[in-house]
């Protein structure tokens, strides 16, 4: 995120609209391109973390063998499928100066050649994700993540041009796959002594990874419809008012991603047999990401202009001021679907989101279309706040029925106590902003909220365990870091 907000107001400069458009949307597509996985990346996980426990230890190389395989296969027949595709979308569907026809034709063939790679990739993560490794994980993670933004400004000086940055892109995302692989190797060491397929692993990955493969293929259109249509609409040059805050304010689910990540394999493990530890977990995680959200969300919604004025100047201000405000509730609210939507695929119904996504993403086509028509980027902006609040209800629905959640727990002890102090807190923010004060007063005087906020939560809404839990974690980081200093 950081990385990101330093780096955009560069590259949209040295780039130009039009260049960051073509950029923007193979940032876009390196995502949209997981639908080709077919769920497997989430079935071996899944599957992974099942298989854990040291009798069932020696299905795991074959399972993990067959998941790589299966990903390497349908990577090459997506890169076979999509690449036909390519001077279509140029010819017909994208609206750009000519001169950049032939960059954008480029860095859409590098992206197609790019797909076993990045299926790969997303199978050799989940692998150690299963085992809980987030440590590792992070290891290559947050170096490539990184490096999508400064890959894009480091070639900028040397007149690089956009297809010269996919390819760099491409290279980096190779580079993470190599090293996710040693890892993986490190972590499962049967691994090394050979490769097998299992063919008792095929169908339970198939069958699992079939639902899951419909939420994939729906999850990156509802994701970024709304930037084909503003490119179809309107321009790829407009595109840049409407992608660059969705880059920033995007950037939030890095917090329900990353505990979800973690849950995921913990609820798969316990599974339907100890609902009750799945919706204990499930509330607490809810509070907490209330804790984190609300703040982030109340300076995006209440301070969008000073924020847009200050990392992109005036004219963005002008243009993406409510986009920004109608975004950041969007994720907000798309922050707290993360959670039912982890439970309900580890609880083994991922038909159930599916279903879901298969009814919604015609209706989210249409009203996406019809408010960008007469709303412009702002209308987009909107149908992507409407989708969220509708996917959100659903999942909740959805966990409620398999027992991950009680409705007690949200109408009643520290998670309504939570609710009440966060809405205290965007009441606060919004008389700052309403205020108009000078920015380092306003700084000043959102500290002061924040530290409000944070004593009353802890006060109101941590109980007896949280604090045991919190202080217990403390002494042990505190101990940590004094070991290292005397090293």
């Amino acid at each position: 995120m950081l990385a990101g907000v330093a780096t955009i107001p560069y590259i949209v400069r040295g780039l130009g609209t039009n260049g960051y458009g073509i950029l923007s949307i193979a940032w876009m597509l390196l995502g949209y391109f997981s639908m080709f996985d077919l769920g497997l990346s989430r079935a071996t996980t899944k599957f992974v973390a099942q298989h854990l426990n040291p009798a069932e230890a020696h299905r795991l190389p074959g399972l993990i063998w067959t998941a790589l395989a299966l990903q390497l296969v349908m990577g090459t027949v997506g890169a076979l499928l999509c690449a036909p595709l390519v001077p279509v979308a140029i010819n017909h569907f994208f609206k750009m100066p000519a001169n950049w026809v032939g960059e954008a034709r480029t860095s859409l063939f590098i992206l197609c050649g790019s797909l076993p790679v990045l299926l790969v990739n997303n199978a050799l993560r989940g692998v150690l994700e299963a085992a809980q490794r987030f440590d590792l994980s992070n290891y290559v993670k947050v170096p490539a993540s990184i490096s999508f933004y400064l890959m894009a400004a480091v070639a900028i000086p040397f007149g690089i041009r956009v297809s010269g940055i996919v390819m760099l892109l491409v290279v980096c995302r190779l580079a993470a796959t190599a090293a996710y692989f040693v890892l993986c190797l490190r972590v499962f060491p049967q691994l090394t002594n050979g490769f097998s397929i299992s063919r008792e692993a095929i169908r339970p990955l198939a069958a699992y990874g079939g639902w899951v493969t419909v939420s994939n293929t729906a999850g990156p259109i509802f994701g970024y419809l709304e930037r084909f249509i503003i490119a179809s609409v309107s321009s790829v040059g407009m595109l840049t008012f409407y992608s660059a805050p969705f880059e920033l304010v995007s950037r939030v689910v890095i917090f329900p991603a990353s505990v979800t990540a973690a849950l995921f394999p913990v609820f798969s493990y316990h599974g339907t047999q100890e609902g009750a530890v799945v919706s204990e977990m499930t509330s607490r995680t809810v509070k907490y990401l209330l804790f984190v959200m609300t703040p982030i969300t109340a300076v995006f919604v209440f301070f969008a202009r000073q924020i847009l004025q200050l990392w992109l100047g005036p004219q963005f201000a002008g243009q993406s001021t409510v986009v920004l405000q109608l975004l950041a509730i969007s994720f907000f609210v798309s922050a707290f679907a993360y959670i039912p939507y982890t439970s309900v695929q580890a609880l083994g119904r991922p038909d159930l989101k599916a279903v879901l996504d298969i009814v919604a993403l015609p209706a989210y086509a249409m009203y996406a279309w019809w408010l960008t028509k007469h709303l412009g980027i702002s209308g987009a902006a909107f149908a992507k706040l409407l989708s969220a609040v509708i996917d959100a209800a659903f999942l909740f629905l959805f966990a409620r029925k398999l027992g991950a959640f009680s409705v007690k727990a949200y109408i009643s002890g520290p998670l309504l106590r939570a609710l009440l102090a966060s809405l205290g807190m965007i009441v606060a923010v919004s008389v700052v902003g309403a205020c108009h004060p000078a920015i380092p007063f306003a700084v000043l005087l959102l500290g002061v909220c924040f530290v409000g906020y944070a004593a009353a939560f802890w006060v109101m809404a941590v109980d007896s365990n949280d604090k045991f839990a919190i202080k217990a974690l403390s002494r042990q980081l505190l101990a940590r870091g004094q070991t290292l200093s005397l090293r």
